[in-house]
């Protein structure tokens, strides 16, 4: 297959290392030279574009007349972002899909976009009005040019250097209380590998770990298995109960998560 990465940061990275041992063709794009160096590399045939410039991101010519079967978007939406830096990011996005060609269309969004509450959430139980405006943002204007888009609502990521511990040796922890929305990489690519399969056009999907724990649980978890120290104590002034399921995802692939609990990533 011949593979777009629009957004070579971390998990689009694995995913273009994953896409080249499987022997397809990649693409990526990033807005750094010494990433450039390191697409290059890996085997990725690298792209130089910053959606976040004035002027126009424009592909290349051989970006226009290579026939992608999959292009995913890793584009993030931070909440140092503000609406208009989001609007006009996403608009030279678009302006930049416009010229290719591809089969399948994906996009990494966040399960931050659902309110902070405690309940349990599927991809429907919130009204637009009731979502976080930026990220849905994003995948409106993505959603009103290409139907077709796959949105992957993600959750916290983790998996190979990234150890949830390693952020809280000798501090207090105020998130210790919250229950866990956590997903390893290693799924995040089976399931996109899945949707492939499937031809799945479409789709929203929760990609988190159908297990959530307790935070400070997955904390004291990883400390064990990868030698770091605890945190100095933890606060529980804050419990919330947010429990962002994945049952859509799984009934309709089919789908085992290889990392069903993050006490185990």
């Amino acid at each position: 297959m011949n593979v777009l990465i629009i957004g070579c940061g971390w998990v689009g990275t694995y995913t273009a290392g994953e896409m080249l041992r499987e022997g397809h063709r990649v693409w990526g794009t990033t807005t750094s030279t010494e990433k450039v160096v390191k697409l290059t590399e890996m085997g990725v045939t690298p792209v130089m574009v910053n959606f976040d410039d004035t002027a126009p991101a424009v592909p290349t010519a051989e970006l226009r007349d290579t026939p992608f079967d999959v292009a995913i978007i890793s584009v993030p939406i931070t909440y140092k972002d503000s609406q208009e830096g989001v609007r006009s990011r996403f608009t030279s996005l678009l302006g930049f899909l416009t010229a290719l060609q591809f089969r399948q269309l994906f996009f990494f969004g966040s399960v931050g976009i659902y309110p902070k509450v405690s309940a349990t959430i599927t991809e429907d139980t919130f009204p637009d009005a009731d979502l976080e405006p930026k990220l849905l943002l994003g995948e409106s204007m993505l959603r009103s040019r290409h139907r077709q888009v796959n949105l992957l609502r993600l959750g916290g990521l983790f998996g190979l250097e990234r150890v949830m511990a390693k952020h809280f040796v000798g501090k207090i922890c105020e998130i210790g209380y919250q229950t866990a929305n956590f997903v390893h990489v290693e799924d995040i690519y089976c399931i996109i590998r899945a949707m492939i399969a499937q031809k799945a056009q479409g789709k929203t999907y929760n990609v988190v770990s159908p297990e959530h724990p307790l935070k400070k649980d997955v904390i004291a978890a990883s400390a064990e298995k990868y030698g770091y120290g605890l945190p100095a104590g933890y606060t529980d002034t804050d419990q919330t109960a947010k429990v962002v399921s994945p049952e859509r995802l799984i009934n309709d692939l089919d789908y085992r998560f290889i990392h069903p609990s993050p006490l185990y990533f």
